[in-house]
């Protein structure tokens, strides 16, 4: 089974298998969706979940503060779909070095 998720700034939908990143989907498709570490502690990949719902793999707190969670966003490599999506990436910063 897998779901759907829109991603508009790319103007595209793209199926995520079910156990697969919503971030590991959507470079799959070739898609130059912002990430750095892949594993939930950068927070690189922050983003909103404008639809839908997903589980989140564990994490590190301070890439995603409660607050921020509490208020729709999500890492797109730690987010698990678990209906149709719609994800909006926030502007990433600038990595130092």
């Amino acid at each position: 089974m897998a779901f759907r998720v829109k991603l508009p700034q790319f103007g595209v939908e793209i199926e995520v298998p079910r156990g697969m990143t919503i971030l590991d989907a959507a470079l799959e498709e070739d898609l130059d969706y912002p990430f750095y570490c892949r594993g939930g502690t950068c927070g690189r990949c922050k983003s909103v979940l404008v639809a839908g719902t997903v589980d989140l793999k564990p994490y590190a707190g301070f890439a995603l503060p409660e607050a921020e969670a509490a208020a729709g966003l999500i890492l797109a490599c730690r987010a698990l779909p678990q209906s149709d999506c719609e994800v909006t990436f926030l502007d990433a910063p600038a990595l130092p070095g």
